[in-house]
């Protein structure tokens, strides 16, 4: 734990507080301001000065639900978005408490219009501030190494092990961590070297093929150091599990299929139909444009019905603009197939596709070209979060392991879709949409469709 950490995990304890009386100050000004109360007359009396008492009272007391929700933890490695989740949850909690505690003591406030607005600008201060707060860290991270973690990686240098990840690191400094070396063998007394040299702070086990009592020796020796230990789980250790307990020291470790049953199941939709509607009238807000440039490039249909599989296997038809030449399918198998740079995947990929048009690549670097997908997730064929549809003659192709990404709907986008794009490794695509299957939740729904808006602008590997 780095002292940076702890300082601005305290830190925010009076800045949570500050923010919300500062919501409730504004609120009460807004209030009583000339734009509300010219439509609600003030038909009370509230004193300023008593007024602020019991914001800091109440505030004080909201700080308990901001401590149970986790928002305190000295070592939070959530994203952005759940702890924005966290905060709704924490001040909406807090808001209600104080509804029902005003109820039962037979105690109404003055004013439900300035308890109204004390909720919303509340969860907009303190999320503002946290987001500040992060951003402050993540600038003292990369401009003064301030935070940094230095890890020790080990692992075998196969696909999608240490030297991607590696990189990853990297090129992400506001990760905030620094790779002091990669070592692909596990022996604990060079480990022992480097720990004592760099002072480690991490150990990141980036594969699971070492023998088991050397990875048990890594993890005691890594505890007894007081240095953090995690490893990349692989597609196995990435399922949904539930511990069963049979008798002392025997107990099955079952794997679960997806939350997304029952309830989950409901949620996801209801969640599905209202974004789809949005997103068709982005469509009907674009579709004119985009007709006119595809009709004036290239003669063809402006949007056309590709054959893709969707859960359980069922063949449905893809909506998309098109963005490709005529008998661009065709050319795949033929003229084309010599130059597929994935012949050990059930993909076909081509940098630079000749079959593109210049609109089309145009199109597909900012995602426009998937717009229509959203008639796909109203008719209940796809939905707005899921593993990528592909084409039959690929899932054809699909070992045994990789058939788990059809137990699903497939997603305009997905946890894959935004990890690397097309740029991933195909095995490393199933391991997300497998982790994706069994860890559903809400607000990782919510963290990948907000995660897609930036990515659109980032991703390059679309075209």
């Amino acid at each position: 734990m780095k002292r940076s950490e702890i300082v601005f995990s305290l830190l925010h304890i009076p800045l949570d507080l500050l923010m919300i009386v500062m919501a409730g100050i504004v609120a009460y000004l807004l209030r009583f301001s000339y734009l509300v109360s010219s439509r609600w007359p003030i038909l009370f009396v509230l004193p300023f000065t008593q007024y602020v008492n019991f914001l800091f009272t109440v505030g004080s007391f909201s700080l308990i639900f901001f401590a149970f929700s986790g928002l305190y933890q000295l070592k939070a490695t959530r994203s952005l978005v759940h702890e924005l989740f966290l905060v709704i949850v924490a001040v909406t909690s807090g808001v209600v408490t104080l509804a029902l505690w005003l109820f039962v003591v037979a105690q109404p406030f003055e004013s439900r219009l300035i308890i109204f607005f004390w909720w919303m600008l509340s969860i907009f201060f303190v999320a503002l501030a946290r987001i500040i707060v992060k951003k402050f860290q993540q600038y003292l991270v990369t401009r003064y190494g301030i935070g940094l973690h230095r890890v020790l990686l080990i692992g075998h240098p196969n696909p999608g092990s240490s030297p991607r990840f590696a990189s990853l690191l990297s090129n992400n400094p506001a990760f905030g961590y620094a790779v002091v070396e990669e070592l692909t063998t596990l022996d604990l007394g060079r480990v022992h070297t480097l720990v004592s040299q760099h002072a480690v702070d991490d150990i990141f086990l980036t594969d699971l093929a070492f023998k088991e009592e050397d990875v048990f020796d890594l993890v005691r020796f890594a505890h007894r150091m007081q240095i953090s230990f995690s490893f990349i789980p692989s597609l196995f250790t990435s399922f949904r599990t539930e511990l069963h307990p049979l008798a002392a020291g025997l107990a099955l470790l079952e794997v679960k299929h997806t939350p997304l049953e029952g309830w989950g199941k409901l949620i996801k939709r209801t969640v599905d139909i209202a974004g789809a509607l949005v997103g068709l009238l982005v469509l009907l807000a674009v579709l004119p444009f985009v007709a006119l440039a595809i009709r004036l490039e290239s003669a063809g249909p402006i949007i056309i019905g590709l054959k893709r599989v969707r859960e359980g296997g069922q063949a449905f038809t893809l909506y998309k603009f098109r963005s490709m030449i005529k008998n661009a399918h065709e050319l795949k198998f033929t003229v084309l197939k010599h130059k597929n740079e994935r012949k050990h995947s059930p993909l076909f990929k081509i940098k630079d596709d000749p079959r593109i048009t210049r609109l089309g690549r145009f199109l597909r670097r900012f995602r426009i070209d998937e717009l229509p997908n959203f008639i796909n997730v109203l008719q209940g064929e796809m939905s707005l979060v899921g593993p990528r549809p592909h084409e039959p003659e690929e899932v054809e192709r699909y070992k045994k392991h990789h058939l788990q990404v059809l137990s699903i709907k497939p997603g305009v986008t997905g946890l894959a879709q935004i990890s690397g794009s097309s740029d991933l490794p195909f095995d490393r695509e199933v391991e997300l949409d497998t982790y994706y299957i069994g860890h559903w939740s809400l607000i990782l729904d919510l963290s990948i469709l907000i995660r897609t808006i930036t990515f659109v602008f980032t991703d390059k590997s679309a075209v």
